[in-house]
């Protein structure tokens, strides 16, 4: 089953569908997020928007079960690591392409955080 694209815009990447949408999230202090979905539900990811301008260090929300980096780690519900600082002021197709390369690249080391993104 394929994912409602309606309202979300289209990218494509190493032959694969993702969907983005910018939307303000009510449940999280009214926070902007960007939402990254693939076509087929595996890649589910959420970045705060702006986190360029924090002292702490930004974060992804992993949903999905496809990122790399993660595929030995033991995990039930949300995972959140440490991303590099990307210039996210402004949400553009570039660095959502830039954030699907990030969450498909081999990395050399996961650093995990919690909601606030406080190191754990």
């Amino acid at each position: 089953m394929g994912i409602n694209s309606k309202g979300r815009r289209k990218i494509k990447y190493s032959g694969k569908e993702y969907y983005w949408k910018v939307q303000e999230d009510a449940e999280d202090y009214g926070r902007i997020n960007l939402s990254i979905v693939s076509e087929d539900k595996k890649l589910i990811v959420s970045y705060n928007v702006a986190q360029s301008n924090y002292d702490k260090s930004p974060h992804i929300v992993i949903k999905g079960t496809e990122f790399v980096g993660l595929e030995n780690h033991y995990r039930q519900g949300w995972t959140r690591v440490q991303t590099p600082i990307w210039d996210d002021r402004i949400i553009t197709p570039g660095l959502v392409r830039t954030i699907i390369e990030w969450c498909l690249l081999p990395k050399d080391e996961l650093i995990f955080v919690d909601w606030d993104g406080n190191l754990i």
